[in-house]
């Protein structure tokens, strides 16, 4: 299996889409342990991610996945903006100047993006955290 940068770049539309049909959905899961903020957050930072994706459709794959970190990083408050700007932009070094990938090199971005995150927001798996649900799909 060979992942192109151009199925990168619609996956990453897809999620923005999904980011903005889950808005209220993700902002009342938020009002009741948080601020109820995170589904604008989230969608706010994936909408921006999505206007940039036209430019950035002749760039290789770390590029792309830097861009997308460094708007995340940017564009969404709270923790989670540096959080997902992080795991965004470890995963990057991973597969600069890479074209397509492999199943070897989606797996190593993401446990690059894991483990920074883990190192980032000094969680680990059973804190009850994204950590848990990041951990899980790494074991599977």
């Amino acid at each position: 299996m060979v992942v192109t940068k151009s199925k990168v770049i619609s996956w990453l539309g897809a999620a923005a889409d999904v980011f903005e049909q889950q808005q209220e959905f993700l902002t009342d899961l938020d009002r009741e342990i948080g601020d109820a903020d995170h589904g604008l957050n989230m969608n706010r930072g994936f909408r921006k991610v999505k206007e940039k994706l036209p430019t950035l459709a002749d760039k290789d794959i770390g590029t792309i996945m830097k861009n997308t970190g460094m708007v995340l990083l940017s564009t969404i408050g709270g923790a989670s903006g540096p959080l997902y700007g992080t795991f965004f932009i470890k995963a990057a070094e991973t597969v600069m100047a890479k074209e397509e990938l492999t199943v070897t090199d989606l797996y190593h971005m993401y446990q690059e993006g894991t483990e920074r995150i883990i190192a980032r927001g000094m969680a680990h798996p059973g804190d009850k955290t994204m950590v848990d649900t990041l951990s899980a799909l790494s074991h599977h």
